[in-house]
């Protein structure tokens, strides 16, 4: 559990930690400020389902109430989905003119990126998915595609940043994020049916 989570924060910080010895110490600041959008989504999912593990703890461990235990985690996704949705349109309209309010520094041209790292909001997917594999208690499962995920930041923000600067930040971060969202779902896929297989082995 501790792995994992350490190589998930260490995963996620390499595009910042390349940006410090690459671009001038202001486009920490853009970054961190476009950042902030993907952080809101994050906190806001967490402060929907964190309350609730343990009650799906205990819808999981019926074997009954599976189908509930699904159309739960669907939902949730979903709601993901239409609050990165909603953020991008703020982002899209009068989102920018206040983040430049706020910070005193002109985001327009950054617009783009600003939307992307809004899409980078699937770490609230991947936090998700990765409590509800701890559910199963099966976390020790991932540390493997942390560890595949760690191998790609340390070469793909070195590449990118080199040759695009903050654009290239904020792409590696989104490609690392949307590769570590994907192999989750996998892992997931392939826990519960080592699980189904475990608890029905003659398909009975």
């Amino acid at each position: 559990l501790f792995g994992a989570l350490f190589l998930f924060n260490l995963n996620e910080s390499m595009p910042k930690f390349v940006m410090e010895g690459t671009l001038a110490y202001k486009y920490q600041l853009y970054f961190n400020a476009l950042f902030f959008p993907a952080q809101a989504i994050l906190l806001s999912i967490g402060f929907i389902y964190k309350p609730q593990l343990l009650r799906l703890s205990s819808i999981w461990a019926n074997p009954r109430k599976r189908r509930r235990f699904d159309l739960i985690i669907v939902a949730v996704m979903a709601l993901i989905v239409v609050i990165t949705g909603a953020c991008a349109a703020f982002m899209a309209g009068p989102g920018i003119p206040i983040m430049s309010f706020m910070y005193g520094l002109n985001f327009e041209r950054y617009r783009t990126l600003a939307l992307l790292m809004v899409v980078a909001g699937v770490t609230a997917a991947i936090d998700f998915i990765y409590a509800i594999i701890t559910v199963l208690r099966h976390a020790g499962d991932v540390t493997k595609i942390y560890l595949i995920c760690f191998a790609v930041s340390v070469v793909l923000p070195v590449i990118l940043i080199n040759l695009l600067g903050l654009l290239g930040a904020v792409v590696s971060y989104l490609a690392i994020m949307a590769l570590l969202l994907v192999l989750l779902i996998i892992e997931y896929a392939h826990i519960r049916q080592r699980i189904e297989r475990d608890r029905n082995p003659y398909g009975a």
